[in-house]
């Protein structure tokens, strides 16, 4: 009996924060591969154990199947990641493709260019953070730098727990009972130089 191996197709899109649409990406990538599933995800690309989306997809591919990215930052920017990742997905017999340079991760030339790739994409998150703490560094000597600032919902569960304190109750369970935390209503009470 003749055992019939079936291939699949998934198409991975991610973007970093929620504000963001990755449906646009999958919509792309669903024009060149139309019979493929689609995995969606709003994580960071800094760390692959992080995001469960991925993860699980990683768990359900088989020999024959093919994971579909537009660019490789979808995947990672670790390059010890990428290509440790890479290396588990060629033993079980995956392919990636990366659809905005045209290659696949199994052919000798991908594996080159995937490599250099996962170098400068890693060197970009770098030199971005860096450029990031050299802002902050800059916007702290100027006295313009105020940190993180809390979302109007935070802000207004701050507030609400300053009512709990002002009628007695301990700071702690304040919090607890405005559904904040402890840290971040101390935080908003320094921030805004409220003395109780």
């Amino acid at each position: 009996m003749i055992e019939i191996i079936t291939m699949s197709d998934y198409i991975y899109s991610r973007v970093s924060t929620k504000e963001q649409n990755s449906q646009s990406q999958a919509k792309e990538l669903l024009e060149s591969y139309p019979e493929a599933m689609v995995y969606e995800e709003k994580q960071s690309g800094k760390n692959i154990i992080d995001r469960p989306v991925f993860q699980e997809l990683i768990k359900s591919v088989k020999a024959g199947d093919r994971i579909i990215v537009r660019e490789l930052s979808r995947i990672g920017r670790n390059t010890r990641d990428v290509i440790d990742l890479f290396e588990e997905l060629e033993d079980k017999g995956v392919a990636v493709i990366i659809k905005e340079l045209q290659i696949d991760s199994t052919s000798a030339t991908g594996k080159m260019v995937l490599t250099i790739m996962a170098s400068v994409s890693q060197m970009e998150r770098e030199l971005m953070l860096e450029r990031q703490k050299a802002g902050i560094e800059e916007a702290k000597q100027a006295g313009r730098y105020k940190g993180k600032q809390a979302s109007p919902l935070t802000i207004k569960k701050c507030k609400e727990a300053l009512g709990y304190v002002e009628a007695g109750m301990p700071k702690e369970k304040a919090a607890k009972a405005a559904g904040v935390g402890v840290a971040t209503l101390y935080r908003y009470i320094k921030s805004e130089n409220i003395t109780l």
